[in-house]
């Protein structure tokens, strides 16, 4: 009989066991972290914990850092990037605590429950949930990580993967071949065959054009102290450094694994240089890569030359639109 005065029949009550133990599971599992700790047993689960919270970023730079190679190597878009990254991450959780049960009694399990866009599009979000059993003490721990990718630069001490950016390779293949130098990206023929064949006019000062390799986070910011600061010396530092910016138009990195240049999510935009030289040209194609790379032909929109001198010399060469110049605090004629 319940509180209410009901009787529960012992089948019917047998019938709903089941559905207790697994509403208890749900619960922990995704409602909130259950612990069950014995004392003396505490310092090694915590640290296990603490282990394993520890390798999934390095893991989710891996995995992102795999498949941006890849699609680099090949030009071919990586479509369902995310899930695919999940599943390499979760290979590598797989591997290295695939045994530990056996060695040390402890059951160690981490499930990789989704991989997707962080509010900051220099890092991806991976949502995991992390269980530990080993005698009578058991974590059930739900995990949130934002992992950063993408950082000003790799000192070499660091250890950090440098993830290449896809999408030039992706854009590009079929037009020719480009060849990687250090941290750049040179087009020869390819990016100007590109526009060509789109019909966008003044394609050619995209040919011998080059951009940067590895996505790398401004240090420089707000980012109008590119043009406003050291008579431009700022810009130049930037584009030699070949820095990403922060772009409501430009595309996030599981988009650009996609072969997509703008998207949804809040993305990244660099700076394409034309060939090095004097331009003919008071416009060409506007010189940020989601322009460069736009969907349509439309997308692709003319800027206006833009030339600094450092010493005499012509160091920054570039088209760029109102809209950017303002960005960028570079003064509009």
């Amino acid at each position: 009989m319940d509180n209410e005065g009901y009787v529960i029949g012992g089948m019917a009550f047998l019938l709903i066991i089941p559905a207790l133990i697994l509403s208890n599971i749900f619960i922990s599992a995704v409602i909130m972290d259950k612990t069950q700790i014995n004392p003396f047993e505490s310092d090694r689960i915590f640290q296990i914990s603490g282990d394993v919270e520890s390798d999934i970023p390095r893991f989710a730079v891996q995995g992102l850092n795999e498949t941006s190679d890849m699609a680099s190597k090949t030009g071919e878009p990586v479509y369902n990037s995310r899930s695919i990254i999940k599943t390499r991450i979760q290979a590598k959780v797989d591997d290295t605590y695939w045994g530990y049960q056996r060695e040390t009694g402890i059951n160690v399990h981490c499930k990789i429950n989704s991989v997707d866009n962080s509010v900051d599009p220099y890092k991806i979000c991976v949502n995991s949930t992390l269980y530990i059993n080993y005698n009578d003490s058991c974590i059930v721990k739900n995990l949130s990580q934002d992992i950063q990718f993408a950082s000003s630069d790799f000192p070499d001490s660091t250890g950090c993967y440098k993830i290449r950016d896809p999408l030039p390779f992706i854009k590009t293949k079929g037009y020719g071949d480009v060849k990687v130098v250090g941290d750049k990206i040179y087009y020869g023929t390819t990016l100007s065959n590109y526009l060509k064949s789109k019909d966008i006019q003044n394609y050619g000062v995209y040919e011998n054009a080059s951009s940067p390799l590895y996505i790398k986070r401004c240090p420089y910011d707000p980012y109008h102290s590119h043009g406003h600061s050291n008579m431009g010396l700022t810009l130049k530092n930037c584009i030699d450094n070949g820095y990403y910016h922060l772009s409501a138009d430009g595309a996030c990195i599981f988009c650009r694994l996609e072969g997509k240049s703008v998207c949804s999510h809040t993305g990244l935009e660099t700076f394409v240089l034309p060939g090095n030289g004097k331009l003919n040209y008071e416009t060409g194609p506007c010189s940020v890569d989601h322009v460069i790379f736009s969907a349509t032909p439309a997308g692709i929109y003319p800027g206006r030359l833009l030339e600094y001198k450092f010493n005499d010399t012509i160091s920054v060469l570039m088209y760029l639109d109102k809209g950017h110049r303002n960005k960028y605090g570079i003064p509009i004629d």
